[in-house]
């Protein structure tokens, strides 16, 4: 087993397989047609149900870990208990001892070889592992206990073929055939194997035999037919067709072919004529139109205006069926054309008028709007995407990322609690610590400190290296001057994450400037603000904010380095800044607290 993913499944399945009534399974007991055991003396036997079937009731009580070790006392009793050899195996599955699990399926089913139920586990266990060469011995095995079964024989012409046994695979559709009949599936399957061994003429044998079997089914001579085209033989392609044309000269299917017919025989005025009348024919599905689309596309693809007259096409059959194939379509060749974003984004927003539900124009137009920073059409986006899928947490999040852009921030906290109403245990953690650093930041802003610091502790709780969250959590608290030391904690660990990221490095700083460690503070707001850095360069920076340099300023200053403390406060004047003591530190020419 490689994932939790595939040991759950497999784990599920074998549950499945465990919940036969115990009275049924001990009755088997008696009976082992492959391997004689020594029989128990009666006082054995009586301890050995005993615990059996407390282990039972254990296991059926969800105490799983109980039932494996009473399982485990059972094997001590007798070794070659079946049942509780396929117990101890079933548990081990659950802690993860898959190795284990199988071993101790293989022998259940070695002792007892008439178990269905430790037959199909076996195998399971062998699949699970890719094992497939082990696996299709015990599934034949288990074809040959329950002869009816007509899916165990589909999983085994599916491992002959994907195991080049193409012989094998034919003789198991055989198997199936006989129970359920000939079908269309099965004799497509027989054909495809029949021509991957060469064997051409039991190929077409195959399917004329079910067009004789079913007479008034088109979609077989229709297939048929197909394959003729594939193997070059147009003209008893043409003579499939001609049948279908008799009885049903409409049919889509048929249609299909004959552009393909068209196709291999050079008549391309005949293929675009029927192309083009599939189009625009009142009474044509869209999947059809989809089909004839997707024609036309690759037909125009070397025209040096296909680009202009492909999207024109498109947008007539978009007048004729709104719908939302046709809509998506276009959108798709857009994408695929290297249409504009503004445009591709406009088709976006009128295939949401006829799917307000679509997931991918819904989560592209959010990063489109994003990207622009355009907060009003973000939030309107994520309200339809919260409509259609309230499940989905991306949306509250944005939505409550826009409000706070647009200054609302009470509506955003209110959307994030909605939000994480929605989750559950399969909910990501990451995406809940971004809930809470919102969360955090929105409450710090509306002057509610503590809810803000809970909110960043849950943050943390869910992934302990959220690196924003340790710098905000930690500014705020250097701000407010309190636990000093667990605010230099969190800020160094987001510098060790995002070395980088200058907002971090400013806050680290100012955490030991807080602390009255001012020469570390210097050595680090030197590398956010460089004292080589002209003042131009400075205030041309977007990124350089009026906060920074004050900060920088104040650290200079404690550094009895003046000159250039007023030097960094007069630039934060000049950014825009209007803090009062900024203002009074400059007509002081010092530093000043308060």
């Amino acid at each position: 087993m490689h994932n939790r993913a595939a040991r759950l499944l497999l784990f599920s399945l074998i549950m499945l397989l465990s919940v036969a009534p115990i009275e049924a399974k001990r009755k088997k007991k008696t009976t082992s047609p492959q391997v004689v055991r020594t029989q128990l003396a009666p006082a054995d036997a009586r301890r050995l149900s005993y615990f059996y079937q407390e282990a039972i009731k254990q296991k059926l009580n969800g105490h799983l870990s109980e039932a494996y070790d009473l399982f485990q006392h059972c094997l001590s009793i007798d070794s070659e208990d079946p049942d509780a050899l396929y117990e101890t195996g079933y548990l081990s599955f659950y802690l993860g001892q898959d190795s284990v699990g199988t071993a101790l399926f293989r022998r259940a089913a070695e002792i007892d070889n008439q178990n269905p139920r430790y037959i199909q586990s076996l195998a399971a266990a062998y699949l699970s592992r890719n094992e497939q060469e082990l696996a299709i011995p015990v599934l034949e095995r288990l074809s040959q206990l329950q002869t009816r079964r007509s899916d165990v024989l589909y999983q085994l012409m599916e491992l002959y073929k994907s195991n080049g046994k193409t012989e094998d695979a034919i003789r198991a559709l055989d198997r199936i055939e006989l129970l359920e009949g000939h079908s269309l599936q099965t004799a497509l399957q027989k054909y495809a194997l029949y021509v991957d061994r060469g064997r051409q003429e039991d190929a077409y044998n195959v399917l004329k035999g079910l067009e004789r079997e079913s007479p008034y089914d088109m979609r077989i001579p229709i297939i048929l037919g197909r394959r003729y085209l594939e193997n070059q033989d147009a003209e008893h392609a043409l003579e499939c067709f001609a049948r279908v044309a008799k009885t049903e000269p409409k049919n889509a299917d048929l249609l299909m072919a004959m552009m393909e017919y068209y196709e291999q025989t050079g008549q391309k005025e005949r293929r675009y004529a029927l192309r083009d009348s599939l189009l625009y024919a009142p009474g044509s599905s869209d999947e059809v139109r989809a089909q004839m689309a997707s024609v036309l596309i690759y037909d125009l693809r070397e025209q040096p205006d296909h680009r202009q007259r492909i999207l024109q096409v498109l947008d007539s059959l978009i007048s004729i069926s709104p719908s939302s194939l046709m809509h998506s379509m276009r959108v798709s060749y857009m994408m695929g054309a290297h249409v504009g974003q503004d445009t591709v984004a406009r088709a976006m927003r009128e295939l949401l008028v006829v799917a307000p539900d679509n997931e991918n124009a819904l989560s592209r137009l959010l990063a489109y709007y994003l990207g622009k920073q355009n907060f009003e059409q973000v939030a309107e986006i994520c309200r339809m995407g919260i409509n259609a899928h309230p499940e989905s947490l991306t949306y509250y999040f944005y939505l409550a990322l826009a409000q706070s852009q647009q200054k609302q921030n009470a509506q955003a906290v209110e959307v994030l609690q909605s939000g994480l109403k929605q989750a559950d245990e399969q909910t990501n953690p990451e995406q809940l610590s971004d809930f809470y650093e919102l969360l955090g930041q929105l409450y710090y802003e509306m002057g509610q400190a503590e809810r803000a610091f809970a909110a960043y502790d849950s943050c943390l709780v869910y992934k302990d290296d959220n690196a924003a969250c340790l710098n905000n959590y930690a500014y705020y608290l250097s701000l407010r001057n309190e636990r000093l030391d667990d605010a230099e904690r969190m800020s160094y660990r987001a510098i060790k994450l995002e070395p980088l990221n200058k907002t971090y490095l400013d806050t680290y700083a100012w955490v030991l400037f807080m602390q009255g460690n001012y020469t570390m503070a210097k050595f680090y707001i030197d590398r956010v603000v460089p004292t080589t850095q002209t003042d131009s360069s400075l205030l041309a920076d977007e990124n350089m904010h009026a906060e920074v340099l004050e900060h920088a300023g104040d650290i200079h200053a404690l550094c009895d380095d003046l000159e250039q403390a007023r030097r960094y406060w007069s630039l934060a004047q000049q950014k825009g800044s209007d803090s009062a003591l900024l203002a009074k530190k400059l007509k002081l020419k010092k530093y000043v607290k308060d």
